[in-house]
């Protein structure tokens, strides 16, 4: 396993610094972070070694408000959403098989990065999703995960994923928007428990694409 960094420019004036670790997989899995919780803390740290112990690379985004210690505005959202498009066209090179996970901001990254590769039947491990990434999921494969205590994500769309019928959805009973809680023991039964949901996600998908 080997680990690579790359450096892209961004439009907030500081590189963003991508990390790419290769084994040889045909099956690149992208991570999108969210835009307080980076892919060092535990929900995205564990996805991310769940699914280079299946032998897939992986590819750490960063986006350059997050390089650049800025807010991100509202009216910059587009400018994101092609900086994060272009990047994972260039780090997607030469892969057959693209699964994107992302939490919460990320989760409308990659809805919207996966509109446009085209050339790409993406599956997504959406984590903690906000109620604007539905218009996306509706039309995603894989599987959605979130808090039952997230205020984030509304009732009225948890309700509409009962239509999402290629969405496997997972709910964490007492966990809040971080997959987390107040008591750290039960923080770290949840984080256990997650870590089984990503295997048997990572599992199932280098199957089908062994099958295809």
């Amino acid at each position: 396993m080997e680990h690579h960094l790359i450096y892209e420019e961004s439009f907030w004036g500081h590189d963003v610094r991508l990390r790419h670790i290769t084994q040889g997989s045909n099956t690149l899995v992208v991570f999108f972070p969210g835009q307080n919780y980076s892919c060092e803390l535990p929900v995205l740290y564990y996805a991310v070694q769940s699914a280079t112990s299946q032998g897939m690379d992986a590819l750490i985004l960063e986006y350059g408000f997050q390089s650049a210690r800025v807010a991100l505005e509202r009216e910059q959202r587009s400018i994101l959403e092609e900086e994060i498009l272009q990047m994972v066209r260039r780090g997607s090179e030469g892969y057959e098989q693209l699964i994107f996970v992302s939490k919460s901001l990320g989760t409308l990254l990659a809805g919207y990065t996966a509109k446009h590769l085209t050339d790409y039947s993406i599956r997504h491990l959406y984590l903690t999703p906000l109620d604007s990434t539905l218009t996306y999921m509706q039309h995603s494969k894989g599987m959605v995960i979130y808090g039952a205590k997230d205020s984030l994500f509304s009732e009225e769309s948890r309700a509409k994923l009962a239509s999402c019928s290629e969405l496997k959805v997972h709910q964490v009973l007492e966990a809040g928007h971080g997959l987390e809680t107040s008591n750290p023991r039960k923080s770290a039964e949840l984080t256990s428990q997650l870590v089984e949901e990503y295997i048997r996600f990572f599992t199932s998908a280098k199957e089908e694409t062994v099958s295809l």
